[in-house]
């Protein structure tokens, strides 16, 4: 009945659909489109827009010259020694200026609670970023880590505090899962 609603319902609910996730690497592309959108303050051009625009050549994806009239191949092939090193340097970068609107807004939701603990910190990076099943290796060491400096109190040093749940955000975008869409 050309019902778009009844298609995406069947879609959506789709076992294909559902175990999708995950499933293939993000391109260049989407790795500097989906970090801009988190961490925001790139809505309008202003200066600096033209190297954020070559960011995804950096990462081997020349956005108006691509490999053949096919156009972008997906898959593994983006990545490469050379090509993850500028990937989770480039996201790394961004989740860790706390002058963005979208981390400054992190921090201070995460200030909303006085006391968090090292599990705390961590879920909420990982519902930050998307990353709701994580494996548990990746789970663990990042467990390990934030229960090394114990529980992240707010009343104090604000600004190591800050560095912390930076450290711990950079930390999660630089995981094998979060290059995966």
């Amino acid at each position: 009945g050309y019902d778009i609603r009844s298609t995406l319902r069947v879609l959506f609910n789709s076992d294909f659909f559902k175990n999708s996730r995950r499933e293939r690497v993000k391109s260049p592309v989407e790795v500097v489109a989906g970090t801009m959108r988190l961490v925001g303050g790139a809505e309008f051009p202003l200066p600096g827009y033209g190297e954020l625009a070559r960011q995804p050549l950096y990462m081997g994806q020349d956005l108006l010259n691509p490999p053949s009239v096919e156009g972008w191949h997906t898959g593994e092939e983006w990545i490469n020694s050379g090509n993850l090193v500028e990937r989770v340097n480039f996201m790394t970068r961004m989740v860790g200026d706390v002058g963005r609107p979208g981390i400054a807004a992190f921090v201070e939701g995460l200030k909303k609670t006085p006391n968090l603990s090292p599990d705390e910190l961590v879920d909420a990076c990982l519902d930050l970023l998307g990353l709701a099943e994580l494996g548990p290796d990746a789970k663990h060491e990042l467990l390990s880590h934030a229960s090394e400096s114990g529980d992240l109190v707010w009343n104090g040093d604000t600004e190591s505090s800050t560095e912390r749940a930076l450290e711990m955000l950079q930390l999660v975008v630089s995981l094998r899962e979060y290059q995966r869409a």
